[in-house]
């Protein structure tokens, strides 16, 4: 070869990789459908960080790579406190960068009861935590039986090149009462009939992913009647209260699925908690969206 063209040679080699290597990006963000995308999320009820800090807890999630972390139950900086936000924390922890952070906490509840053990933090907030930008972030309120101040938070990603509308709840329901209801009155009454509307109201073009504390059981009439309303699948099939809700309209596809209380032993000493991390199991599940 003559050495005058290798310059040239070497442009053109590089040229040719850089081309590749950008289709394939594009194919990915368009949605490449020779190429399905995966997703994992993770749902989780943290009890007010009142047993585990956001870093030791990510020690646990970070294992299921999550794309999508719902949290409910989590406290925001008390006022006055000179300290970077709990939720913010548990991304930074999880090699995440975007968060939303509702506004509302969960029956109005506070610090000091409800916080976490170095009293900078309190209440029972829900956020969003995710790989992928985050915008349209709101609180949506429903009114129905049980405690007042229960909310979802929404928000809206893109992922492989589709729009989905994430909810992360804390919601009122009859999972800690003797007697699971029989009656439809029971569903017509209820916190999560009404945040049904919402879901059902999304454009048909999106996807939506629902996760959270429900507190109904999985089997329960409430939990069958928001599916059926929803036109959603459960991902989570144990005996849970916390789900995570998946539609299938534009063929999501449920891969994997799972239900962890963590560690034992973490806090010997707390009976509420069960020794673990909270005193609620998080739930997680691997989603495929075809395109």
């Amino acid at each position: 070869m003559n050495k005058t063209n290798l310059p040239k040679t070497i442009l053109l080699a590089g040229l040719l990789i850089s081309g590749f290597s950008f289709s394939l990006f594009a194919n990915s963000a368009k949605g490449d459908p020779s190429n399905p995308t995966k997703l994992r999320v993770i749902a989780y009820n943290v009890a007010c960080g009142q047993w585990a800090t956001p870093e030791r807890i990510a020690q646990e999630l970070k294992v299921l790579k999550p794309d999508i972390v719902l949290l409910s139950e989590v406290p925001k900086v008390n006022r006055g406190k000179k300290v970077k936000d709990w939720s913010q924390r548990l991304a930074d922890a999880l090699g995440l960068d975007h968060v939303h952070v509702g506004t509302v906490s969960s029956a109005g509840h506070k610090s000091p009861k409800w916080g976490d053990p170095t009293g900078n933090y309190g209440g029972k907030f829900k956020s969003i935590i995710s790989r992928t930008p985050l915008s349209e972030g709101m609180d949506i309120s429903v009114e129905g039986s049980g405690w007042k101040r229960a909310s979802a938070v929404r928000a809206e990603t893109e992922i492989g090149g589709r729009k989905l509308a994430l909810y992360s709840l804390h919601l009122p329901g009859f999972a800690h009462h003797n007697k699971a209801p029989t009656s439809s009155v029971a569903w017509e009454g209820s916190k999560h009939k009404a945040l049904a509307e919402h879901i059902n109201a999304e454009k048909e073009s999106y996807d939506v992913i629902v996760g959270g504390d429900f507190n109904e059981w999985t089997e329960g009439l409430v939990m069958q009647s928001m599916l059926k309303e929803t036109k959603m699948k459960n991902s989570t099939k144990e005996k849970s209260i916390d789900h995570i809700l998946y539609s299938t309209k534009n063929k999501m596809k449920l891969l994997q699925t799972g239900r962890d209380w963590g560690p034992k032993n973490q806090n010997k000493d707390n009976v509420k908690s069960n020794g673990c991390l909270s005193d609620h199991p998080w739930v997680w599940c691997e989603l495929e969206i075809s395109h």
